[in-house]
């Protein structure tokens, strides 16, 4: 795992936003963040769904190498 150093000032920044954002959170029902959980058979139809053709895919390529 690659380490990061940050100066205590931004630190002590991140972890005032993370209280805030888990305070919000923690407050606010589920329902209102669409949170879902998954089931395998949700998973697979995801994963059926994330194919390119050849065609797309080479000219995605050809974009992203410009």
């Amino acid at each position: 795992m690659p380490l990061i150093t940050l100066p205590k000032s931004k630190y002590d920044l991140i972890k005032k936003r993370a209280s805030l954002y888990e305070a919000i959170l923690s407050a606010l029902p589920e329902r209102r963040w669409g949170i879902e959980d998954y089931s395998d058979a949700r998973i697979r139809e995801f994963l059926r769904e994330n194919k390119l053709d050849k065609k797309t895919r080479a000219r995605i390529k050809k974009i992203l190498a410009k």
